[in-house]
């Protein structure tokens, strides 16, 4: 099938031009991805194709999608598919702000901009825990527990083992909420004093416990759960 690109377009709408003139900051969203996959098919230009995607998709569903679901728009094949994608997965490594082992976590804002930008946009729900010594030092980070697509079922005796096998002094503990909404529910509240209680029999601190929506975070530390 014939390609049709974006030549045709005047050149004030034509989104390299507007980028070498202005900037990416000036292009809109659907001009940034016709640059990824640059060109289109017979019928339909590059920007006409990215267009209809982001018609059905938001960014959190592309960065999600697989190769076979993107390949349903006409004009996306495997190889830009693929690109789309990989656009995608560097723009979460480059919003995740890594935490690595040794590294001190002085406050909530360092556990946000580690977790947030991925946890955001998962489509189920997990638990993740930050594993600190006594110096606020990271030691490990794992998930603990998968969940479904509205909850997660936390089991305060795997968290109790998962601090013993990595000899915590203090852990943070995140989940998300797919949903939308961080604001805790009933069970969040229980359960996380079900763990600090738990924990506390063996010398580890929940030093807080965060729920991410998609469109912001509650740390239980902050709202006044973990006092006492």
């Amino acid at each position: 099938m014939a390609e049709y690109t974006i030549r045709e377009l005047p050149p004030d709408d034509r989104p390299r031009e507007k980028l070498e003139l202005n900037g990416p900051e000036y292009l809109s969203d659907s001009e940034l991805l016709a640059l990824v996959i640059r060109s289109g098919v017979e019928g339909k230009n590059a920007l006409e194709v990215t267009r209809e995607i982001l018609r059905d998709l938001d960014f959190d569903n592309i960065s999600n999608s697989t190769l076979q679901e993107l390949q349903r728009y006409e004009g996306i094949g495997k190889v830009k598919a693929g690109q789309i994608l990989a656009v995608f997965e560097l723009g979460k490594r480059f919003a995740r702000e890594e935490v690595t082992a040794g590294e001190q976590i002085f406050g909530l804002e360092d556990v946000l901009g580690h977790l947030n930008p991925e946890m955001r946009s998962l489509e189920r729900e997990e638990l993740r825990a930050l594993h600190l010594n006594n110096a606020n030092e990271l030691i490990h980070e794992e998930t603990i527990f998968y969940g479904s697509l509205n909850e997660v079922q936390i089991q305060p005796r795997e968290v109790a083992k998962s601090c013993l096998k990595h000899n915590s002094g203090g852990i943070i503990l995140a989940h998300n909420h797919p949903g939308g909404e961080a604001d805790p529910s009933e069970a969040d509240i229980n359960v996380t004093e079900k763990v600090r209680s738990t924990l506390r029999n063996l010398g580890v601190n929940l030093i807080d416990h965060i729920i991410v929506g998609k469109y912001g975070e509650i740390s239980l530390k902050r709202e006044g759960y973990l006092k006492g």
